[in-house]
């Protein structure tokens, strides 16, 4: 028979301050658990959330840059599990769906201007004349040739 705590069952390894339930001083709370690599799998996941903004963005190096950042930290998260988490799983998809994007725009920007070369000389001849305002002699007298010149033997006009 337990006398001395009205009723309450006591076990000898559990402090209890005036029967509230709360523990005594001496047991600490233990922090919360976090899986192995579940930071890499965070940063992986933010990652790749901006490698697809970005390429919405339309630009080119970041998210070539951080979409492949993202699919590496993606994969080292993983560690030795057997299986990757949600997070790390967010990262690689969107890691590679921005770098899928991204190479999509610039293989279809390159389609177009090579397939329109006219434009490409028109931008050419805006340069060299840029380059003589700016600097006071044209590209042919510091470079040897034109742009607008170079342009069109490249792509055989005129």
């Amino acid at each position: 028979m337990d006398f001395n705590n009205n009723g309450y069952h006591m076990d000898h390894n559990q402090n209890i301050n005036n029967n509230t339930g709360s523990p005594s001083y001496g047991y600490q709370a233990r922090p919360p658990y976090a899986a192995p690599g579940q930071k890499l799998a965070n940063a992986a996941m933010v990652l790749g959330i901006i490698s697809v903004l970005s390429t919405i963005l339309m630009t080119i190096y970041i998210p070539m840059i951080l979409g492949t950042i993202a699919i590496v930290l993606a994969l080292l998260s993983k560690g030795l599990q057997s299986h990757m988490a949600g997070q790390a799983m967010t990262g690689m998809v969107c890691g590679i769906g921005g770098l899928l994007m991204n190479l999509g725009i610039l293989i279809s920007s390159l389609m177009f201007i090579f397939s329109h070369p006219e434009i490409l000389q028109d931008a050419a001849r805006t340069y060299d004349t840029q380059f003589e305002i700016i600097y006071g002699e044209s590209t042919e007298d510091i470079l040897g040739q034109s742009l607008e010149d170079w342009v069109n033997e490249t792509f055989d006009l005129n």
